[in-house]
């Protein structure tokens, strides 16, 4: 697991001590994981994979695909909303479940908007 688990840190272009950040751990840890010294909890294996989009399988034993399907990413994600405290957020995300398909094309213009702007301020 050492060798895959740097991969996703190069891939990911994070040092160890921004790696870690990430994870919850420290540099040293990260270090200890690359190096084969000691293996991560169940409970980190399972945050690197939800933070940086890899299956289990793969993080795990090597077992392929490498990357989890963006579809299910996605729905992690709503699920994580969903079951959060933020009730704005999740009053908007059941908002749009309600939505009449022409209303779509305003929504997609809203966030291309909101998008430009975000990237604009960065």
């Amino acid at each position: 697991m050492r060798e895959r688990i740097k991969q996703v840190r190069s891939q990911a272009g994070l040092t160890q001590v921004d790696f870690a950040a990430r994870v919850g751990v420290s540099r040293d840890i990260v270090a200890s994981w690359e190096n084969g010294r000691v293996e991560p909890s169940e409970a980190v294996v399972r945050l690197m994979c939800r933070e940086f989009g890899v299956n289990y399988a793969w993080l795990k034993s090597g077992q392929l695909p490498v990357n989890v399907p963006v579809e299910a990413l996605v729905l992690d994600k709503v699920e994580r909303i969903m079951h959060g405290d933020n009730e704005f957020v999740k009053s908007v995300f059941r908002e749009l479940t309600d939505l009449p398909p022409e209303a779509w094309e305003a929504v997609g213009a809203f966030v291309n908007s909101l998008h430009t702007a975000w990237n604009r301020g960065r």
